[in-house]
């Protein structure tokens, strides 16, 4: 997640925070020593039966995604829907993890690796290219 940090720079402030926000949650969520509170008491003893830290992170992107797609709607983006085609393949592996019992804790790797490298190509196939076709039209202010 530190390369989308530099390379999946777009120039429009809310995009870039929006990245910084994702990689913040997913270091703390795979952070090592967090616990899952699922299971018959809170206690870490995952039940595989609803992933919390799946649902953490499906919630978090759907907010993003909603103000972007705002965004691109406002603003007539012409890759508009390419753009929402791709958060909507996001959401949809994760709810298939999340409905599949894929547990977070148990496997963090998958899941951690999955999102950080969808986010990555996804900052570069299209968070860029939408950051570039704002700041060139002057619908957004890149200083923020």
């Amino acid at each position: 997640m530190a390369q989308l940090a530099q390379e999946g720079r777009t120039g429009v402030p809310a995009i870039d925070a929006a990245h910084d926000g994702l990689r913040f949650l997913l270091e703390r969520v795979f952070e090592p020593g967090v616990e899952c509170r699922r299971g018959a008491v809170g206690k870490g003893e995952c039940d595989r039966v609803r992933c919390l830290r799946i649902d953490a992170i499906l919630r978090y992107v759907q907010r993003n995604f909603s103000t972007q797609e705002q965004v691109m709607a406002e603003a007539a983006y012409p890759e508009a829907q390419r753009h929402q085609d791709d958060h909507a393949s996001l959401v949809d592996k994760l709810t298939i993890m999340r409905d599949g019992h894929v547990c977070a804790d148990k496997d963090s790797l998958k899941v951690h690796d999955f999102i950080a490298h969808w986010a990555g190509e996804h900052a570069k196939r299209c968070d860029q290219p939408l950051g570039r076709w704002a700041v060139t039209r002057r619908l957004v202010d890149p200083t923020g």
